[in-house]
């Protein structure tokens, strides 16, 4: 919000706003737009401008300008075909996982049953000892 030039009152609105090209000075390259607001002071009714924004503008050949649209034609190209592949790996990636997963409970599975068989042959081993020694305790009696 521009101040009031005389009395530094804020103003927040101005009364009408145009559009002003300035050509460049020596040296520049380009043109500047400039916004213009044309404020009136509530306070002392002084009427003052204030640039609201600018814009700059280069002067490009044709052919130049051709030659930066194609390539950003072409980049626009590359970055949609990269991004389908980032989008499929992405896919790749879930499904690896998904499969590693897998592998990893199926291991924990194989690993468990052979335990189990382990087991069950360590038990079945007691069984027979339990029996023969109730067997020669049997006959000790």
């Amino acid at each position: 919000m521009p101040n009031c030039p005389k009395c530094g009152n804020k103003e927040a609105l101005p009364s009408r706003t145009f559009s002003v090209m300035v050509e460049p000075s020596k040296g520049e390259r380009g043109m500047t737009e400039r916004r213009v607001g044309m404020y009136t002071c509530s306070k002392c009714g002084t009427k003052f401008p204030t640039v609201i924004s600018k814009q700059r503008y280069l002067i490009v050949a044709e052919e130049q300008l051709k030659s930066v649209q194609e390539e950003l034609a072409s980049l626009k190209k590359g970055n949609e075909e990269l991004q389908t592949k980032v989008q499929g790996m992405l896919e790749q990636q879930k499904e690896l996982e998904g499969n590693l997963e897998k592998t990893a409970k199926e291991n924990e599975v194989r690993r468990l049953e052979t335990k189990l068989a382990e087991l069950e042959s360590f038990v079945e081993y007691l069984r027979k000892e339990k029996g023969e020694l109730e067997q020669k305790a049997s006959k000790l009696r």
